[in-house]
């Protein structure tokens, strides 16, 4: 045992001489960026083994501090005699490119070092609680963090600040980059069909809704698309309805159905290496959530997860999640009534969009910004699909951002607000339908809504004054 620590502390020396050497010899060269690595990566002083390789780090630090570099006459001209001569004596023999070996070696025996006084120590104790705290600072470091010296390298440094990009995004005013983007709306409410457009827009470098401002500001090499709750033919006809298909031929969009090959998480090691640099669209949230989404913790962990995403080199992470049923009676978003579930998922994300559908006939969707995190978003637009989704394959813009009025003025509901667009024609072809003998399920068919739209119609049409000859009749 003896014998194994003395051999620990000849290496531990052996290495802190041959790392100071490495940095001395750099410093007389002339360059002092090797000095100031370490010293920014939290290297210090307090960190060496012996009182003189503490003695004479710190005074390299020192030096530098005042604007110079500490090369070998300065710091002899900062040390006493006799650490004069261990500063001459530590660059004979150095090979100054080998630092970068030295420093992971040395700070790996420091580690060794720090866990063999953890054993020293573990001896004394004598309470279970005691003993079990010190074993779980002793696992801590084996795995490289309970070192208590190393502190600094656990944080940001100020190169790393001042190199850092600005704020970025992928779809300008829309998509942020490395971060996480949510549409959230009602079902059938039209959030698959604006992700596809958005995909659309990145793939083809193209402004999203054929809006200018929208502007890609560049193109996706590589989008993936996870839709766990789709077969691949009706989603394969959605692709082509958007114009997708070259791109799914080239491997610029690759895409997994509820019919993919075999079950692969978020963190299989081959889905972190395929979304490097891609776009990452998940279709809905709720599929890649483990337990009830109401649940903090586990809206905490599906987080971790979409951060592992970003911190593997995901551009960007757009998401789609249900609203909760409320919603269908709300008269403005909010983040809160947007999203469905625990309010951390809100929480984690850096914009989200809101869509509510308000004219069914013409698809038109009104899209509403309820967060966005460190930039200034646009207006309340509105879009509409039918029929240009199946003539273009995109939506275009009905109202502008800035435009469209708030989102109550566009609903009709009970109590005599005003109709949504079209929504009178919608009534009188509902009620129609009816009078020709027409089942609900084939007049909402005809009409290209739900059944339940067919229902509050002519639900609406008989209070309305278009049918006051025969009020009080019921929807068959």
């Amino acid at each position: 045992m003896r014998s194994a620590q003395k051999n620990l502390v000849d290496r531990v020396a052996h290495l802190e001489k041959s790392a100071l050497g490495c940095l001395v010899e750099f410093c007389s060269r002339g360059s002092a960026k090797e000095l100031d690595g370490l010293i920014a990566s939290g290297l210090a002083a307090d960190q060496f083994s012996t009182s003189d390789h503490r003695a004479i780090f710190r005074a390299m630090v020192e030096i530098r501090d005042r604007g110079k570099i500490p090369d070998e006459p300065s710091l002899i001209g900062e040390l006493d005699g006799r650490l004069m001569a261990q500063v001459c004596d530590l660059t004979k023999g150095v090979v100054p490119e080998n630092l970068k070996g030295h420093v992971h070696d040395l700070r790996e025996v420091w580690r060794d070092r720090y866990f063999s006084k953890q054993i020293e120590e573990l001896a004394s104790l004598t309470t279970p609680d005691d003993q079990l705290a010190l074993v779980e600072r002793m696992r801590e470091t084996l795995l490289g963090s309970g070192d208590a010296d190393s502190w600094r390298s656990i944080f940001h440094t100020s190169e790393e600040f001042e190199n850092a990009p600005p704020l970025g995004f992928a779809i300008n005013g829309f998509l942020q980059e490395a971060g996480v983007t949510l549409i959230g709306g009602l079902a059938g409410h039209g959030k698959t069909l604006l992700m596809l457009s958005m995909v659309r827009a990145l793939l083809q470098e193209s402004a999203l809704f054929g809006y200018e401002p929208f502007s890609v500001s560049r193109r996706a090499e590589r989008v993936i698309y996870l839709i766990p709750e789709s077969s691949i033919g009706p989603f394969w006809s959605r692709i082509k309805m958007f114009g997708l298909e070259q791109f799914v031929r080239e491997d610029r969009l690759l895409i997994r159905t509820i019919q993919a090959r075999e079950q692969v998480d978020l963190t299989d090691p081959r889905m972190l290496a395929a979304v490097e640099g891609a776009d990452v669209f998940l279709d809905s949230v709720v599929r890649f959530t483990v337990g009830s989404e109401n649940d903090a913790e586990n809206a905490r962990l599906f987080s971790d997860v979409l951060f592992r995403l970003l911190h593997s080199g995901a551009r960007s992470i757009t998401g789609c999640h249900h609203s909760p049923k409320s919603f269908e009676g709300a008269q403005s978003m909010s983040l809160e009534n947007v999203l469905r579930g625990s309010g951390d998922l809100g929480a984690l994300t850096t914009t989200c969009w809101g869509t509510r559908q308000i004219d069914a006939a013409r698809n038109r969707i009104y899209v509403e910004n309820v967060k966005a995190r460190d930039f200034e978003p646009c207006g309340s637009f509105i879009l509409e699909g039918r029929p240009h989704l199946d003539e273009t394959g995109q939506f275009a813009m009905h109202a502008k951002p800035g435009e469209a009025a708030e989102l109550r003025s566009y609903l009709q509901l009970k109590g005599g607000r005003p109709l949504a667009p079209d929504r009178n024609e919608q009534m009188l072809m509902a009620a129609k339908l009816r009078e020709q003998k027409v089942s609900l399920r084939e007049s909402a068919a005809r009409m290209r809504v739900s059944k339940s739209t067919v229902e509050r119609l002519l639900d609406e049409y008989d209070l309305s004054d278009h049918n006051s000859e025969e009020e009080g009749r019921k929807p068959q």
